[in-house]
């Protein structure tokens, strides 16, 4: 029996030596063939399997299954299947190499058996980690986090408290009650994501001396920069304009610098020209990047805000074919939908404004979630409400006499209502209002200031905004954004039927601040509109009307302001519709100026018919024979139609996906 036994204990053991020699020789195999192998590489995934068969306990073979499923995924389901190879590798790495992850060393040489295993970890992490952060279960960052700590790195290559600190900021309008990491305040929670931060400087300055002797000082030194990264971040976001500038300049001369946040950080403190060369910078290292291109959306808006919507409608246009709906295809819907409403098109807007609503949008790469997301869509269908209304009175200007337009307005009207209430029920309940969206330009703002500022325009005579913005115009330290907050104020003063003081307010602008010639356009166009509307006299009306109109045409429509041309015709008198077409104008609400009044920009407009079509060409010139529409040409069979392009033409509101020869205009009703 004896025997028996020990014959037994042989064969045990000499099988498990087998064995042992077996899984040695294996994971040798498989450590040669990952060398040089890229985690996005399609045969790392081929490979992947190769090497969970030759040892499925190893934790290399799921390694690379989770890496290259992270780094391939761009949806929902795409971060979710690569959680658990990911998590699978962390728990067999702890198992067999502990002793390597917990090993403390004084030189390269002593850390060189370690690097692998030590960098594997690291890289694990990140990706469960991020996976976690793109569906939106900060809890489990936090957590993994938390642990990987547990092992006290000797050098800490993640920046697990930088991590912790960021997920506590992105979430920061949640509560305790909500997840258990969080405070109970935004500026709570800010205050502990800056702990961190600083936590983060003080381990990597405690342990340099350690380390310095392993790596290069420019190693220990991206440590620090990860976390200037971060306080740069925040301090923008509380309007820390100093702290903000000191750690981004702390970054300016490293590969590592964020040239997106710092665009970011200039757009918000109305450096405008800035931004958009570090947005363009910014796209130019984004390249091959499938998510959110927060740069992309800002740039939109730039050109917005400089009057050159077709612009922005192309560039999107073609970053939404380049792109396909993966993640920050709702976002770029949403910044075509600016800009066609900019451009005066409320229809095709408000298209790209539902593809936005009817997008499940994953908020991959930015700090931009769900909520901003909804305030983007709200505020948009509140103004586009707003247009269409305006739109009908545009196109019909005895409306008031028409069952048809009375009943559209009224639908819309309804629209607006209920729009409305769906935005304040979003504001009240968002404990960040005040921050993002009624402190002019913020860094996690998806709004502009004139999207803000026109939608709630209706709630201006609420004593709360009054004395909101009288504050935070003494209190602001951002001083190019000041006239904005007198624009905002001449607003709320005007809703409240002070008009003195609205116009007081608006003189101060026009006398003492600076604007942009070329990147604040949408900005004195506003300034024209209400001083169009609310000036003592006549004559000071009219003129700034005009200037309104010179500066931004395509809002003009939506104003309620009656625009006056001077009309020039010119017919060869092969086109027949001339005096239906010319009369049909007389149902829009536009004035014909007499010919002496030459401050009224003149209309150049000719008849003519080829032998098979009829042709209209028109043209927009000031009093100095400047263009402000181009010359645009129409085929046309169908007076109605030719003459609403006409009409909108005359605003420069033309298609810009279509050439000369064949122009759209926009159908509002």
């Amino acid at each position: 029996m004896l025997k028996k036994k020990y014959i037994f204990l042989c064969f045990f053991v000499m099988y498990n030596i087998a064995n042992a020699q077996s899984k040695e020789a294996a994971r040798y195999e498989i450590d040669v063939k990952r060398l040089d192998l890229n985690y996005e590489n399609r045969e790392a995934l081929i490979r992947s399997r190769e090497f969970i068969r030759l040892d499925s306990t190893y934790y290399v073979g799921h390694l690379y299954e989770g890496v290259f499923k992270y780094e391939r995924a761009a949806d929902y389901s795409g971060f979710k299947n690569c959680i658990s190879p990911l998590k699978k590798a962390i728990r067999l790495l702890e198992k067999d190499f502990s002793a390597k992850l917990s090993a403390s060393y004084n030189s390269y040489t002593e850390y060189e058996p370690l690097r692998i295993v030590q960098a594997d970890y690291a890289q694990l992490v990140f990706c469960l980690m991020e996976a976690y952060s793109n569906l939106e279960y900060p809890d489990s960052v936090i957590n993994l986090l938390q642990h990987y700590q547990t092992w006290n790195l000797q050098r800490d290559m993640l920046g697990a408290n930088n991590y912790i600190a960021w997920t506590i900021h992105r979430n920061r309008f949640y509560t305790k009650e909500k997840y258990d990491f969080l405070e109970n305040s935004i500026k709570e929670n800010d205050k502990k994501a800056l702990y961190y931060l600083h936590k983060s400087l003080a381990e990597t300055n405690r342990k340099a001396d350690l380390n310095e002797n392993t790596f290069s000082n420019l190693a220990i030194e991206g440590d620090r920069l990860s976390a200037y990264h971060y306080l740069a971040i925040i301090h923008d976001y509380e309007k820390n304009v100093d702290s903000a500038f000191y750690y981004f300049k702390k970054m300016e001369f490293y590969t590592i610098f964020p040239y997106n946040n710092y665009a970011i950080f200039c757009f918000v403190n109305g450096n405008f020209d800035g931004a958009d060369a570090y947005f363009k910078i910014s796209r130019s290292r984004e390249l091959g990047d499938k998510r959110l291109k927060e740069s992309e959306y800002y740039g939109a808006i730039i050109e917005v805000l400089k009057n050159n919507p077709v612009a922005a409608i192309k560039r999107i246009s073609e970053v939404i074919r380049e792109n396909g709906s993966s993640a920050g295809w709702g976002w770029y819907n949403i910044a075509l939908a600016r800009s066609f409403m900019y451009n005066g098109q409320t229809d095709k807007a408000e298209q790209h404004l539902q593809k936005a609503r009817n997008f499940k949008e994953l908020h991959i790469g930015t700090t931009w979630g769900q909520s901003h997301y909804n305030f983007a869509i709200s505020f948009l269908q509140t103004i586009i409400n707003k247009q269409k209304i305006e739109a009908e009175k545009f196109e019909n200007r005895n409306y008031w006499l028409s069952p048809k337009s009375l009943a559209n307005i009224t639908s819309n009207k309804l629209k607006l209502f209920l729009n409305q209430l769906v935005l304040l029920n979003l504001l009240s309940a968002n404990p960040e209002r005040e921050q993002v969206f009624f402190n002019i330009f913020s860094s996690e703002s998806t709004v502009t200031f004139d999207e803000i500022m026109t939608a709630l325009k209706d709630a201006f005579n609420n004593k709360y905004f009054m004395h909101f913005y009288e504050k935070l115009f003494d209190q602001s330290k951002r001083g190019f954004i000041k006239k904005y907050i007198r624009l905002y104020l001449a607003y709320i003063y005007t809703e409240r039927n002070e008009k003195a003081k609205a116009l007081q307010q608006l003189d101060k602008i026009t006398d003492i601040e600076y604007i942009d010639s070329e990147y604040e356009i949408l900005f004195p166009a506003r300034i024209y509109e209400l001083y169009a509307q609310i000036s003592e006299t006549k004559e000071k009306r009219k003129e700034n009307l005009i200037k309104f109109y010179y500066t931004y045409p395509q809002l003009v429509p939506y104003s309620g302001l009656q625009m006056s041309f001077r009309l020039e015709v010119s017919s060869n008198g092969t086109n027949k519709t001339e005096d239906e077409i010319l009369k049909k104008l007389q149902n829009y609400n536009i004035n014909i100026a007499e010919k002496n009044e030459i401050n009224a920009p003149k209309a150049k407009i000719s008849f003519t018919n080829n032998g098979t079509t009829d042709i209209l060409e028109f043209e927009v010139i000031d009093s100095s024979t400047k263009n402000i529409v181009p010359r645009t040409k129409i085929h046309y069979d169908n007076t109605d139609l030719a003459t609403r392009k006409l009409v909108y033409g005359l605003f420069n509101i033309i298609e810009p996906a279509l050439t000369v020869n064949s122009i759209t205009a926009p159908n509002n009703s």
